[in-house]
């Protein structure tokens, strides 16, 4: 008997001795299911709650960037906290530091007022209407992005 008991195991049948416990441990799957079911949903909310903070926290990122690039601008010849490298004076270089302030100041109100479900619907529809520039602007930011990384 304890042969066909181990046959009857691995191949997933089971005598009716052993079956007669089988309600009770049922109603615990099925209540452990729904109890899994509820944490996954309560971590998909926590999830989503969390991802909804990013474009503030990004803006406030790109602030604060661009805040220190306009003080290091007017502080421009002395040493700056934290920095080897005295800026000069250039007219150029403080051309160039205010478009660089301007644009992240201008990207951080963007991030802010943005509705994320326009942008997610924009970049639905033009990964349908073109995929393969989509795909190719993909792959062009990535490298870049690696490149920016590695160094």
């Amino acid at each position: 008997m304890e042969i066909n008991d181990r046959e009857g195991i691995e191949n997933g049948t089971s005598s009716s001795a052993e079956s007669a416990g089988t309600g009770a441990e049922s109603t615990q799957i099925g209540g452990s299911s729904r109890g899994v079911g509820s944490r996954v949903k309560g971590l998909a909310s926590s999830a989503k709650e969390k991802a909804s903070g990013i474009p503030g926290m990004l803006a406030d990122g790109l602030q604060a960037g661009a805040d220190a690039l306009r003080q290091r601008r007017t502080s421009a010849g002395t040493e700056v906290a934290g920095s080897s490298v005295a800026i000069t004076s250039d007219p150029t270089i403080a051309a160039v530091t205010d478009t660089l302030a301007s644009g992240m100041q201008s990207s951080a109100d963007w991030l802010r007022d943005a509705d994320i479900d326009k942008l997610k619907e924009g970049v639905e529809k033009q990964v349908k209407e073109h995929p393969a520039r989509t795909l190719l602007v993909a792959l062009g930011a990535g490298y870049l992005i690696g490149k920016a990384l590695r160094r």
